[in-house]
């Protein structure tokens, strides 16, 4: 594995899917954390090579929650970076070799909306990722993704206007 000054980022989507008043956010329970309180996500996932943001988020969205019918209300304009804890790191070079190489993401924020509604969701996409959903507010989603996303969680939620900037 290359040194982690050398590993780049990972270009990924990833999307927030909200309810009308823009009060309640979807979280979605990953398959491959056994235990634990951060479970919980938002879908995301890497881009494919010349693949746009808007391509891998209909693909993302049809491969981990079996719909891709959503209003996209907005796109952040850069995308925000987080990066990978040395444990993380291990458990990519162990489980995922070709993720490997990358030393964290950065990810393509959009902000959505679910047009049919929650009953449009499915997790039959083979491997699974997800296995339930539950609606809470932008700041329990916060609390409940896995602590080295938080910042870029908090970022991506802030700038939708559904977290008061910090310290405000």
């Amino acid at each position: 594995m290359k040194g982690k000054a050398q590993l780049k980022l990972r270009p990924n989507v990833s999307v927030v899917l909200t309810d009308e008043a823009r009060s309640r956010v979807l979280m979605f329970r990953r398959v491959d954390i056994a235990k634990g309180p951060f479970r919980w996500q938002f879908p995301q996932g890497g881009l494919k090579p010349r693949e746009t943001p808007q391509q891998g988020l209909s693909r993302e969205l049809r491969e981990e929650i079996g719909t891709d019918a959503v209003e996209v209300l907005q796109r952040l304009p850069r995308p925000i970076a987080y990066l990978y804890p040395p444990e993380v790191l291990a458990q990519l070079a162990a489980r995922h070799p070709a993720k490997a190489q990358f030393r964290g993401q950065e990810q393509y924020w959009f902000l959505a909306r679910l047009t049919p509604g929650t009953d449009a969701i499915r997790f039959d996409h083979r491997p699974p990722e997800f296995d339930a959903y539950e609606w809470g507010t932008p700041a329990e989603a916060l609390a409940r993704v896995v602590p080295f996303k938080r910042e870029a969680y908090r970022e991506a939620l802030t700038a939708f206007g559904l977290l008061p900037p910090e310290g405000g």
